[in-house]
């Protein structure tokens, strides 16, 4: 949902813990035809100018076109998915003093349509990435989002859960991009990987993100997808891999 890493949907977390951030009740009005949007926040740090000089907000809640849609926004959180208006938006992370990156403008997004929004970039370069959402099967699936600008393209694939091993590539997704392969109608012991199989950035299980799938089983009730993200980094010693599971 890194070593931390997340879990949405049900889940997302740092490497080995999981989190999601909920949009407070009520903050945005309902949207009758408008797109789903979910949030992360992939940069390692969120810095404005204090004092003349960029210094990290750290954590913050973030706002679109002016309403608050997570209370919390830090590195490597994902919130759960909203309903907004079709077209572009204004994002801003802003912390208790009133500090702001932003606004970032995304971009336009399509009624009916499912999106990732993710915030990349470092002082005073950030974005906004907009992720279309891969289509949910009756199978089980491993999608890859490409987050990280320090990489231009990035290899994933799957791996045996039990003993670490048979890593086997399965694709590759440029920066923006989001790249999804079906992995069977079910599987079990299974893990993905972002990286060169003989030596990947991270790995990620859905035990991982889900303790109860502890077999590492897709599909799991209804969750049929794991999702891999890839941020930049922030931590020598950190891989940054994030994860989720989605149905």
């Amino acid at each position: 949902m890194f070593l931390p890493r997340a879990v949405l949907a049900c889940a997302f977390a740092l490497s080995a813990c999981g989190g999601s951030n909920a949009a407070p009740s009520g903050a945005l009005p309902a949207q009758q035809g408008g797109a789903r949007v979910r949030f992360a926040d992939g940069a390692p740090l969120l810095e404005t100018l204090i004092n003349g000089v960029p210094q990290d907000i750290g954590t913050a809640y973030l706002q679109m076109d002016g309403a608050t849609v997570a209370s919390q926004f830090s590195y490597g959180t994902l919130t759960p998915f909203l309903g907004v208006a079709a077209g572009a938006h204004s994002l801003v992370a802003r912390d208790q003093l009133g500090y702001a990156v932003g606004p970032l403008k995304t971009p336009s997004l399509t009624a009916g349509s499912r999106y990732t929004l993710i915030v990349v970039g470092a002082y005073p370069n950030y974005r906004v990435l907009a992720f279309g959402e891969p289509k949910s099967t009756s199978g089980a699936q491993l999608s890859f989002y490409e987050a990280s600008p320090a990489v231009a393209t990035a290899d994933f694939g799957s791996f045996t859960a039990s003993n670490h091993s048979n890593f086997k590539p399965l694709g590759s997704a440029h920066l923006g991009n989001v790249v999804t392969v079906g992995i069977g109608g079910h599987v079990a012991n299974f893990g993905g990987f972002v990286g060169p199989a003989n030596a990947p950035i991270g790995t990620l299980t859905p035990a991982q993100i889900d303790p109860f799938d502890a077999h590492n089983v897709l599909p799991f009730h209804r969750i049929g997808r794991l999702s891999l993200f890839l941020f930049d980094r922030k931590y020598a010693s950190v891989a940054p891999v994030f994860g989720s599971l989605d149905q």
